[in-house]
Protein backbone atom coordinates (compact mmCIF):
# COMPACT_ATOMS: atom_id res chain seq x y z
CA UNK A 1 0.00 0.00 0.00
CA UNK A 2 1.20 3.49 -0.78
CA UNK A 3 0.94 5.59 2.40
CA UNK A 4 2.36 8.60 0.57
CA UNK A 5 -0.72 8.70 -1.66
CA UNK A 6 -2.99 8.77 1.41
CA UNK A 7 -0.78 11.35 3.14
CA UNK A 8 -0.81 13.57 0.05
CA UNK A 9 -4.58 13.39 -0.20
CA UNK A 10 -4.80 15.10 3.19
CA UNK A 11 -1.97 17.55 2.51
CA UNK A 12 -3.74 18.72 -0.66
CA UNK A 13 -6.71 19.81 1.45
CA UNK A 14 -4.70 22.53 3.25
CA UNK A 15 -7.33 22.56 6.00
CA UNK A 16 -10.10 20.23 7.01
CA UNK A 17 -13.25 21.98 8.23
CA UNK A 18 -15.93 19.54 9.33
CA UNK A 19 -18.05 21.70 11.63
CA UNK A 20 -19.31 25.26 11.67
CA UNK A 21 -21.35 27.49 13.94
CA UNK A 22 -23.51 30.28 12.53
CA UNK A 23 -24.16 33.32 14.65
CA UNK A 24 -26.24 36.49 14.71
CA UNK A 25 -25.15 39.01 17.27
CA UNK A 26 -26.05 42.49 18.29
CA UNK A 27 -23.62 44.86 19.86
CA UNK A 28 -23.42 48.38 21.15
CA UNK A 29 -20.44 50.66 21.01
CA UNK A 30 -20.31 54.00 22.77
CA UNK A 31 -17.83 56.75 23.38
CA UNK A 32 -18.47 59.34 26.09
CA UNK A 33 -18.81 62.97 25.17
CA UNK A 34 -16.49 65.82 25.96
CA UNK A 35 -16.33 66.78 29.64
CA UNK A 36 -15.91 70.40 30.75
CA UNK A 37 -15.69 71.18 34.46
CA UNK A 38 -17.09 67.74 35.29
CA UNK A 39 -20.12 68.15 33.02
CA UNK A 40 -20.68 66.45 29.70
CA UNK A 41 -21.10 68.82 26.79
CA UNK A 42 -24.44 67.94 25.11
CA UNK A 43 -24.21 66.41 21.65
CA UNK A 44 -20.58 65.30 21.95
CA UNK A 45 -21.08 61.60 22.65
CA UNK A 46 -21.18 58.92 19.96
CA UNK A 47 -22.70 55.43 19.85
CA UNK A 48 -24.14 52.81 17.57
CA UNK A 49 -26.13 49.58 17.87
CA UNK A 50 -25.60 46.98 15.15
CA UNK A 51 -26.40 43.38 14.31
CA UNK A 52 -24.35 41.09 12.15
CA UNK A 53 -24.22 37.45 11.16
CA UNK A 54 -21.26 35.21 10.54
CA UNK A 55 -19.73 31.80 10.89
CA UNK A 56 -17.13 30.06 13.03
CA UNK A 57 -15.39 27.04 11.47
CA UNK A 58 -13.51 24.34 13.35
CA UNK A 59 -11.38 21.30 12.66
CA UNK A 60 -7.81 20.43 11.68
CA UNK A 61 -5.84 23.49 10.64
CA UNK A 62 -2.71 21.83 9.32
CA UNK A 63 -3.58 18.64 7.46
CA UNK A 64 0.07 18.07 6.55
CA UNK A 65 0.61 17.00 10.17
CA UNK A 66 -1.73 14.03 9.76
CA UNK A 67 0.32 10.82 10.01
CA UNK A 68 -0.40 7.54 8.26
CA UNK A 69 0.79 4.14 9.51
CA UNK A 70 0.08 0.80 7.90
CA UNK A 71 0.16 -2.73 9.19
CA UNK A 72 0.16 -4.88 6.06
CA UNK A 73 0.06 -8.15 8.03
CA UNK A 74 -3.21 -7.23 9.74
CA UNK A 75 -4.55 -5.01 6.91
CA UNK A 76 -4.89 -1.92 9.09
CA UNK A 77 -4.39 1.71 8.13
CA UNK A 78 -3.99 3.98 11.15
CA UNK A 79 -4.47 7.72 10.70
CA UNK A 80 -3.13 9.92 13.51
CA UNK A 81 -4.89 13.27 13.47
CA UNK A 82 -3.92 16.44 15.38
CA UNK A 83 -6.35 18.21 17.71
CA UNK A 84 -9.25 20.18 16.29
CA UNK A 85 -9.25 23.95 16.74
CA UNK A 86 -11.14 27.02 15.64
CA UNK A 87 -10.07 27.70 12.06
CA UNK A 88 -11.84 31.01 11.53
CA UNK A 89 -14.50 33.37 12.79
CA UNK A 90 -15.86 35.92 10.40
CA UNK A 91 -18.77 38.28 10.05
CA UNK A 92 -20.47 38.86 6.74
CA UNK A 93 -19.98 42.57 5.99
CA UNK A 94 -23.20 42.61 3.97
CA UNK A 95 -25.15 41.48 7.04
CA UNK A 96 -24.19 44.45 9.24
CA UNK A 97 -27.26 46.53 10.05
CA UNK A 98 -27.27 49.70 12.11
CA UNK A 99 -30.30 50.29 14.34
CA UNK A 100 -29.29 53.23 16.46
CA UNK A 101 -26.50 55.66 15.91
CA UNK A 102 -25.45 59.07 16.97
CA UNK A 103 -22.42 60.92 15.78
CA UNK A 104 -20.94 64.21 16.76
CA UNK A 105 -18.76 66.59 14.83
CA UNK A 106 -16.62 66.88 17.94
CA UNK A 107 -16.45 63.15 18.69
CA UNK A 108 -16.35 61.25 15.38
CA UNK A 109 -16.16 57.48 15.00
CA UNK A 110 -13.11 56.29 13.11
CA UNK A 111 -12.89 53.27 10.79
CA UNK A 112 -10.31 51.65 13.06
CA UNK A 113 -12.74 51.73 15.97
CA UNK A 114 -15.41 49.97 13.91
CA UNK A 115 -13.03 47.29 12.61
CA UNK A 116 -11.70 46.68 16.12
CA UNK A 117 -15.27 46.43 17.40
CA UNK A 118 -16.18 43.86 14.72
CA UNK A 119 -12.99 41.86 15.34
CA UNK A 120 -13.81 41.71 19.05
CA UNK A 121 -17.30 40.48 18.17
CA UNK A 122 -15.87 37.72 15.96
CA UNK A 123 -13.57 36.61 18.80
CA UNK A 124 -16.56 36.59 21.18
CA UNK A 125 -18.53 34.50 18.66
CA UNK A 126 -15.65 31.99 18.48
CA UNK A 127 -15.60 31.75 22.29
CA UNK A 128 -19.36 31.24 22.32
CA UNK A 129 -19.13 28.54 19.64
CA UNK A 130 -16.49 26.67 21.64
CA UNK A 131 -18.55 26.92 24.83
CA UNK A 132 -21.55 25.49 22.95
CA UNK A 133 -19.56 22.41 21.87
CA UNK A 134 -18.22 23.33 18.42
CA UNK A 135 -14.88 21.57 19.01
CA UNK A 136 -16.58 18.46 20.41
CA UNK A 137 -18.86 18.27 17.36
CA UNK A 138 -15.93 18.81 15.00
CA UNK A 139 -13.92 16.07 16.69
CA UNK A 140 -16.92 13.74 16.53
CA UNK A 141 -17.32 14.23 12.77
CA UNK A 142 -13.60 14.15 12.06
CA UNK A 143 -13.26 10.39 12.45
CA UNK A 144 -15.97 9.73 9.87
CA UNK A 145 -14.53 12.25 7.38
CA UNK A 146 -11.02 10.81 7.70
CA UNK A 147 -12.23 7.23 7.20
CA UNK A 148 -14.16 8.23 4.09
CA UNK A 149 -11.13 10.05 2.68
CA UNK A 150 -8.84 7.05 3.23
CA UNK A 151 -11.39 4.65 1.73
CA UNK A 152 -11.79 6.93 -1.30
CA UNK A 153 -8.03 6.94 -1.86
CA UNK A 154 -7.81 3.16 -1.40
CA UNK A 155 -10.56 2.66 -3.96
CA UNK A 156 -11.06 -1.04 -4.72
CA UNK A 157 -8.61 -2.00 -1.96
CA UNK A 158 -10.73 -0.29 0.72
CA UNK A 159 -12.66 -3.45 1.55
CA UNK A 160 -9.38 -5.22 2.37
CA UNK A 161 -8.33 -2.73 5.08
CA UNK A 162 -9.62 -1.57 8.42
CA UNK A 163 -9.16 2.18 8.88
CA UNK A 164 -8.46 3.32 12.44
CA UNK A 165 -8.40 6.99 13.38
CA UNK A 166 -6.43 8.13 16.42
CA UNK A 167 -7.68 11.42 17.80
CA UNK A 168 -6.29 13.41 20.73
CA UNK A 169 -8.71 14.07 23.58
CA UNK A 170 -11.25 16.80 22.84
CA UNK A 171 -9.95 20.19 23.94
CA UNK A 172 -11.37 21.67 27.10
CA UNK A 173 -13.66 24.67 26.59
Amino acid sequence: MNTTLIQDSFADMAELATESYSFTKEGKWSQPGTMVFGLQVPGTDAHYLITDTGEVKADVKDTSSIQIETDEDNHVVTVIVPAVEVLSASSDPASVETYDQSFSIVNQIEVGEVTTFLADREAAAADEAVSKGLLDKAQGRLEDVVKKQVNAVLGEQASKYEVRVVLPPAPAP
